[in-house]
Order: C-alpha cells, then structure tokens, then sequence
C-alpha cells in the first residue's frame, strides 16, 4: 500500500495502530523501526498560520527533556498551503512522501530529498492542489520553525554560521539483487551523504556505513524490508547511530526502495559553496540568509538571466530560488 493511500484511509478513520511510536530511552536497544501503521492513530491536527489545518504525526519522538535523540515526523499541509520561509538550529532531512509544490523556486516531487544546515532559511514551501507532506529528520532535537521575517537580526547575527542546502532526486533503478546509488550533490568532507537502494525480493545487503556521520535514516520508500521477524512497508523510518555501523537490510516480498540518509558531523569546516580561480572580470554573488550563489559568468539560464548578465542587470524583482530572498540581501564575494 503508498503512502497517499494509506494517508487517505488513516483521515477516513479506517487505519489503526499496530505498535507505539518510537521513544528511544537510554535503555532502548537500537536501530529501532517505525512504520506508518505503527503511529497512525497519534496523527493530529494543526491550524497553521494563515488558519489552515496542517497534521503532524510522531515516528520517532524525544522522551521529555532528551535534547540529544533523533527526531522524525510526517508533516502534511492543506491543499495551496503555504509555509513562510524560515530555518532550524539543527541539521534536517525532508523527504517528500505525498502531494508535490515548489520549495522556494524548486518543484516538488515524491521521493524528493531535501538538506539544510544548521540556520539556513528555506521555502517558502508551497503546497499544491494536492497539498504537500513530507518527513522531517533530525539527528537532534530542535524547537521548532523560526521565521525569517520575525528572526532575521538574530539569524544574521549567529556566529560562524555556515548556511547550505539543497535538494536531489534519487535514482531506484537496476535489474542487480542489490543497486545502490550515490546522491552527487548531497555529500561533504564531514559524513553528509545520502544512496538510493533498490533490492529484489528477498535480497539483502548491508546499508552505507554510518560510523563516519552523525547518524543515519532508513526510509522505506516502497515494498517492505523484513526486522524483527516483521515486515516493514512504506512509509518506514529507521534511525541507526554513529557507533551501530552498518545495518542488515532483507527485502519483503515486493522488494524495496529505500533511502539512505547520512548527517554530516558537527566538527570541521563547511563546504565551500562557490570558488573561482583566474583572473576574471566576471563575479559572484552570494544571499547572506540561505548562501545561494549567483555567477554571472553563469547566469540563471531556467529563470530568463543569460550567461554573463552583471548582477546590476539582473532585475529588481529577482528573488533568490532557495529562500525568496530580494537583492538587497546579497553581498558580493571575493573572486580569486
């Protein structure tokens, strides 16, 4: 069964539980799984600003006090619901299950997976006639949305902060017992990194090591992956921490996609989001909010800016494509 199907029965009232939600204690043994079926009846409705409602329903939830566990949960917006744009103090995953939109400029589609660092605003996230939901996935507890527009002299004023993120497809392709695929874009020197795995039925391999992030996700996309003498469907959450390695991954019967999801660890510098060498005229440009990079040498060829337009030629109502940001929120870089 999907997601969007099992999304309808759940709001028909016709789904039910079979198993808590997941509260990993200090005594909890881990990786743990969470399935949809598992946490369905914890679904509970929002008014979301603007008076529209909005459902949030728990896979994995902090015991009360615990800051340092994993948080996940499914978030799913009215139809034409539109979230403000606005960023977290931690690390995050979103992985779109249901509907489609646009987040910022960036079309939605299901499977999508987006990352944002560490106070790096992003959206507005804009639902569709479908409305849109998707996890959200964090290594750590985190307070809740804080938005730009009432946050932006303390988001500006946060000290060495490193704002980027972005947004990938996966690829489940591949006629192997096992094919495993390695996201380009969402990578870094310090263990972010994220694969896409299709297995055949009943095939079984061991996911990406985890030992070299800051924990890792299992996401069950679709079929099943057999744990603990159980079948778990999409939509499946699984949270595996940096000491457990690697996990054991047996495909149900239908096979599986699954989505592997690495945060990147605490320590160590932040990706560098532009570099140029040589000596030339053209420069770069950089949103002091979300760290989205204009090149002139490159333009915006999708938004109608030519390769080589000077961003004094850009127009006025230009908004940056990650956080909706104007041109007056831009600083210029320094090119090498």
């Amino acid at each position: 069964m999907t997601a969007a199907r099992r999304t309808t029965l759940a709001r028909a009232g016709i789904m039910s539980a079979q198993q808590p939600l997941i509260l990993l204690g200090e005594d909890a043994t881990v990786p743990q799984f969470a399935s949809y079926e598992d946490v369905i009846t914890g679904r509970k409705r929002r008014v979301m600003p603007g008076g529209l409602d909005g459902w949030r329903t728990e896979f994995i939830k902090p015991p009360e006090g615990v800051l340092d566990h994993p948080v996940a949960f499914l978030a799913e917006d009215s139809p034409n619901h539109t979230i403000e744009t606005h960023f977290h103090q931690v690390d995050q995953f979103q992985v779109v299950v249901t509907g489609g939109g646009t987040l910022g400029k960036h079309e939605l589609a299901i499977n999508a997976v987006h990352f944002s660092r560490a106070y790096t605003p992003y959206g507005p996230i804009a639902g569709d006639q479908r409305g849109v939901g998707f996890l959200t996935l964090r290594a750590h507890w985190d307070p809740g949305a804080q938005y730009v527009e009432a946050n932006r002299e303390k988001l500006l004023g946060m000290p060495e902060r490193r704002p980027w993120q972005a947004t990938e497809l996966p690829e489940f392709a591949g006629e192997a017992a096992v094919n495993l695929h390695a996201f380009t874009i969402l990578r870094d020197e310090r263990g972010l990194a994220a694969y896409s795995l299709r297995l055949a039925p009943g095939a079984t391999t061991a996911t990406p090591d985890a030992s070299g992030s800051n924990g890792q996700f299992i996401i069950v996309a679709r079929g099943s992956v057999r744990y603990q003498e159980r079948e778990h469907g999409a939509t499946s959450v699984c949270f595996i921490r940096p000491d457990e390695g690697s996990f054991q991954l047996e495909a149900g019967p239908a096979g599986a996609d699954v989505l592997v999801l690495n945060f990147p660890r605490p320590d160590g510098g932040a990706r560098r989001v532009a570099e140029k060498s040589g000596g030339q005229a053209l420069r770069v440009w950089q949103c002091q909010l979300c760290a989205f990079v204009y090149d002139e040498a490159e333009g915006m060829p999708d938004e109608g800016v030519a390769p080589g337009t000077r961003w004094s030629d850009v127009p006025d109502s230009w908004t940056c494509p990650d956080c909706g940001a104007g041109k007056a929120d831009f600083d210029m870089l320094a090119v090498a």
